[in-house]
């Protein structure tokens, strides 16, 4: 018996760690979750080692303050795993950049609880950016070694469609396609309507770019797709069958994301965060105001 409640609690648990891998891309599934950490894994196992220590960190520490419910749906732990990768992205592999993996993701998961418990608008990705956004003033104040920048993208095969699926990988900090694929198959898992959101969303802005005369190289390395990912699937959820919002919310994350670049600013998710609240708050007071009419 003793055997039995230890397997029965390590599925559970896998569960939620898997689902807290899949919440990065706002999915409660435990199969997207896998299917997403093994395109970390074919990319980097650093990357896949730093994102579980994350998303551990993160469901642990729910489960220790009570939020059962939170745990077992992995919102506890996207905002720790996001800050893992946000760790290995800002500093080198190594000592420094594995001891601080799990106390801030720690405190991104401390926040997300805090966030959720207080403010009606979702938390989304912001723990994630503000620790990683502390992390990255800290080792600039402090001239620590940072992380080598990643390569500029090769075209390669099927420019555009490269340029989608880094899009959609570059949301985990992925730039090669074969990854990006993974991702998208994993949603597809997940929610077949997820993997078309976040497609189209890349697309979308992937084209838009080139239009506008950005930079090529951002665009080929999906820079200005993977904000507009997050947010065709968050607003996709707020409006279930109105297109209309999640591409509003995906060309704003974009322009956001040219602005950020042109104030030379670290982005991350932001882009995602100012698009996605402005446009929710848009989206949910028309039908309010419909009925008032």
């Amino acid at each position: 018996m003793p055997v039995r409640i230890r397997n029965s609690f390590g599925v559970v648990f896998g569960r939620m760690l898997l689902r807290g891998i899949g919440q990065i891309y706002l999915l409660p599934s435990a199969r997207a979750g896998a299917i997403l950490l093994g395109a970390l894994a074919w990319q980097s196992w650093t990357l896949a080692g730093a994102c579980l220590l994350g998303v551990l960190t993160g469901t642990a520490w729910g489960l220790s303050a009570g939020d059962a419910a939170g745990s077992r749906a992995g919102l506890d732990g996207y905002n720790g795993a996001l800050t893992g990768l946000g760790v290995m992205a800002v500093l080198p592999s190594g000592p420094l950049a594995w001891s601080l993996v799990a106390p801030l993701a720690c405190l991104a998961a401390w926040m997300t609880h805090a966030w959720r418990r207080r403010c009606a608008v979702p938390p989304y990705t912001a723990p994630f950016v503000l620790v990683t956004w502390l992390l990255m003033a800290m080792v600039a104040g402090l001239d620590f070694p940072q992380a080598a920048a990643p390569a500029a993208a090769d075209p390669g095969w099927g420019g555009a469609t490269q340029g989608v699926l880094r899009g959609v990988g570059q949301v985990m900090f992925l730039d090669d396609p074969r990854a990006g694929a993974l991702c998208l198959l994993g949603l597809a898992l997940g929610a077949p309507r997820a993997a078309l959101s976040a497609a189209l969303a890349s697309g979308l802005c992937l084209w838009v770019a080139g239009l506008a005369g950005f930079p090529a190289d951002a665009a080929q390395s999906g820079l200005y797709g993977f904000n507009a990912v997050l947010a065709a699937e968050a607003l996709r959820m707020v409006r279930p069958g109105r297109w209309l919002w999640p591409c509003l919310g995906a060309l704003l994350s974009l322009g956001l994301m040219r602005g950020f670049q042109l104030l030379e600013l670290p982005s991350l998710t932001a882009p995602f965060l100012l698009a996605t609240w402005a446009v929710r708050q848009a989206a949910l007071r028309r039908p309010a105001q419909a009925r008032t009419a």
